[in-house]
């Protein structure tokens, strides 16, 4: 592998990268309060004041950022996007050191969202601080996009869509953890909420009910596999589907009259989510006629479809080989959770990656923690990336 030499990349170290994602992780932007209006302002006192910047206030202390470097032309360009919410902390006694101190032992950075994923903002941060001491002008314009809300409903990306700014862009990089790999397809998401009405009796005579919990258990575990058994995809494998919450009954000697299910379907690239949802108001259908009386209800919870970037694109290919000139490993890397990739790609249709310091299974951990040195490298492939094929 090809070792980076260049003095002009020199200047990134793992103290800029310390300095900033301190700054970043000390500020609690936790769900659901977010408070990322404040982390907004902190991103903007660490740039000089006559950048062009556009700040979307969603709520008096949610916002998102878009930062612009103006390019030669305002076709095209580049978007560069990372989140800047966190989960929650969970049980505070179970962390080893607090989550918003941003401890560092030697190399390691430990707090809530170092990983996922204000180290990747501290890269974006890095690479335009960079691009901005050049006092060079781009072929096409640099868009560095901070959005707030991600861990929920993404109305930052989707507030960001709205506004229009960067839905012109050739290519977007969304700097989650990628666990030093750049990945290529993430796998989408369809929540369903299942609701069976049923009818209560004695539970000594079940003959005289519709036990709502059974039937929702049966269109379950029905509906599972049909899911389930679809087609293989090369790194993200199969579409599961996972029951995540059940309720229902009332007392044990009571048939239960109602009962709900909710399924957290994952889904590979080329999977029909509408088919998903047919699938399931055929079961409904076929119970409803077997059954007289029984009630069910589908409820579409969450839309996100499966995202997927072709080997072949000019944006794979660019960003791999500037991969390997810094160190990063060019290995196939798929993500099982999504982005805010699935709110913006479907909407602007450009190629895309998720290239990102950090590993992704530390993401909503307790003792979240990251590397500085990836910190560093995925800047310097920023950095590169923009050299290289910007100016």
């Amino acid at each position: 592998m090809k070792k980076e030499n260049d003095n002009k990349y020199a200047q990134i170290t793992t103290e800029q990268c310390k300095q900033i994602l301190q700054k970043l992780v000390q500020i609690n932007t936790c769900q659901p309060e977010g408070n990322e209006g404040k982390l907004a302002d902190v991103i903007l006192e660490m740039l000089p004041e006559n950048i062009v910047y556009k700040k979307i206030n969603h709520s008096k202390t949610r916002a998102s950022l878009i930062i612009k470097v103006n390019g030669e032309t305002e076709e095209g360009g580049i978007a560069f996007v990372g989140h800047m919410d966190t989960v929650a902390c969970g049980d505070y006694s179970q962390w080893s050191y607090p989550p918003h101190d941003a401890i560092v032992k030697g190399d390691i950075l430990y707090g809530r969202g170092s990983a996922d994923m204000k180290g990747g903002d501290a890269a974006m941060i890095l690479a335009l601080k960079w691009m901005l001491e050049t006092k060079k002008r781009p072929k096409k314009s640099i868009y560095f996009c901070f959005t707030e809300d991600e861990e929920s409903k993404g109305s930052g990306i989707c507030g960001i869509v709205k506004d229009g700014t960067v839905n012109k862009v050739d290519e977007i990089i969304i700097c989650e953890p990628s666990d030093e790999k750049i990945g290529t397809c993430e796998k989408g998401a369809f929540w369903l909420k299942i609701t069976v009405q049923g009818k209560q009796s004695h539970a000594s005579r079940p003959d005289l009910g519709i036990n709502a919990v059974e039937y929702v258990e049966k269109l379950v575990a029905e509906l599972k596999e049909q899911v389930e058994t679809g087609e293989v995809h090369p790194i993200l494998g199969t579409t599961t589907a996972s029951v995540t919450k059940l309720c229902g009954g009332i007392m044990t000697n009571i048939i239960p009259p109602t009962a709900e299910a909710e399924l957290d379907i994952r889904t590979v690239p080329g999977v029909s989510h509408e088919h998903i949802l047919k699938c399931t108001e055929e079961i409904a259908d076929r119970f409803r006629k077997e059954i007289p009386g029984i009630q069910i209800t589908i409820e579409v919870m969450n839309d996100r479809p499966a995202l997927e970037t072709s080997k072949d694109s000019p944006l794979v290919k660019q960003i791999m080989k500037t991969a390997q000139m810094v160190g990063i490993s060019t290995e196939d890397k798929g993500h099982y959770f999504y982005t805010d990739a699935s709110q913006i790609i479907p909407e602007i249709s450009v190629p895309f990656v998720i290239a990102g310091p950090g590993d992704d299974a530390l993401a909503h951990c307790i003792n979240e923690h990251i590397s500085l040195e990836s910190v560093r490298r995925y800047a310097k492939l920023y950095q590169k990336y923009l050299e290289k094929y910007y100016l």
